[in-house]
């Protein structure tokens, strides 16, 4: 039974690896049923192999044991939903890592309107929402050396078959209400040709966003968020929180708020946590 599993396993990933039209992801696809975490056997994998013969390369898992979600939260994976990890690279200066989170959550609510028809809004800088409830997140790990990108592992979570209430029960300080593509549909996604659609759209902004202007990825990325600018907000990192009100979207992906006491401030990283006040 187990070298059944395992060689359905390999197949499975071999049909996906040749089925992809992409230019740089998935050259190399690895598949299980289970794994501790995706983000960290991308590590190993690294550390074993060096980026340049890890770079594209796919890590997939029907179920994860110690998913990982942004400032060390879980993030629970059970089978039914896509979690997955793509290795890349980048010539990009450090500075503008956060993009590598809208670059991926561009292609996830992509691939859940080209795949399911369901309109999903995007929450900066990496969440992926349906009618304000949490259907899919996006983890993002650099190396840096200096002012080099020495590689990212980009996370990817995708409440696709899966019922809500087996990922809440899980949950703390959650400040959305989490939903699954199977709910919103009332019946099963296909989560191959989802998996498919996801990682042919973040190839295709991956490499746009390496060689050309990043600008256009911010773009892109604010017709798919929701309204943000103007909003007053509350920011926490941490223990610390305070109110601010945005008043922009900066060229590096940042988010530019104004303070109480009126002075600007630049956030730029992932780790702070932004709730807009009604």
């Amino acid at each position: 039974m187990y070298m059944h599993n395992v060689r359905n396993l390999a197949k499975e990933a071999s049909n996906l690896q040749d089925s992809l039209h992409t230019k740089y992801i998935g050259k190399r696809v690895i598949w299980f049923r289970n794994l501790s975490s995706t983000q960290e056997y991308a590590r190993r994998w690294i550390a074993t192999n060096g980026i340049l013969r890890s770079k594209g390369c796919v890590i997939i898992s029907d179920s994860q044991r110690k998913g990982m979600g942004r400032n060390g939260n879980q993030w629970v994976s059970p089978r039914g939903g896509i979690w997955l990890s793509v290795i890349l690279s980048s010539v990009l200066h450090p500075s503008k890592c956060i993009l590598f989170s809208y670059c991926a959550s561009l292609a996830v609510s992509e691939a859940i309107i080209s795949c399911t028809g369901l309109n999903s809004r995007l929450k900066w800088p990496n969440d992926i929402l349906i009618e304000g409830k949490k259907v899919s997140g996006i983890l993002v790990d650099a190396s840096i050396d200096s002012d080099t990108i020495e590689h990212v592992i980009v996370g990817i979570g995708v409440n696709a078959n899966v019922k809500p209430e087996q990922i809440e029960t899980y949950l703390k300080d959650q400040p959305y209400p989490v939903t699954s593509l199977q709910e919103k549909l009332g019946l099963s996604c296909d989560t191959l040709e989802l998996t498919r659609c996801i990682l042919q759209s973040l190839d295709k902004h991956y490499m746009s966003m390496e060689t050309e202007n990043s600008n256009s990825i911010i773009d892109i990325w604010k017709e798919r968020a929701e309204v943000l600018i103007s909003n007053s907000v509350e920011i926490s990192h941490g223990d610390h929180s305070y109110t601010a009100k945005v008043t922009a979207l900066d060229d590096d992906g940042s988010l530019v708020v104004m303070r109480d006491d009126n002075t600007l401030e630049k956030i730029v990283s992932s780790e702070y946590r932004i709730r807009v006040i009604d």
